[in-house]
């Protein structure tokens, strides 16, 4: 189940410098390189944002963020609210400009 979870991670989560920062959370540069099997520097560089990690070890950090629930237990909170599917709200703007453009062209034209 945690190579499935893993999998999941890996095509869910962009390794961003803040989202490896909260994962390392309160360890060390050094103490979570070593979880890794990276120097510290390359910690370094992967959180300010100077490198992103290669596959292989966006794999070990997806690896890791399963093992311990990473982001498994978030919830929108607040004003925020789903409002659908990235595809569908792309397809509803895109809709809307070649109407738009259709319309002015109209105008233009006519």
């Amino acid at each position: 189940m945690a190579t499935n979870r893993a999998e999941q991670f890996e095509t869910e989560i962009r390794w961003t410098s803040s989202l490896i920062r909260y994962l390392r959370g309160k360890r060390t540069q050094s103490e979570f390189g070593k979880l890794l099997g990276v120097p510290k520097n390359t910690v370094w560089r992967w959180e300010a944002g100077r490198a992103v990690p290669d596959q292989r070890h966006a794999e070990a950090l997806s690896k890791l963020a399963a093992a311990q629930r990473f982001l498994t237990d978030w919830e929108l909170v607040g004003s925020m609210e789903l409002l659908g599917s990235l595809e569908e709200g792309s397809k509803a703007i895109r809709a809307s400009v070649q109407k738009s453009v259709l319309r002015s062209s109209r105008k233009l034209g006519g």
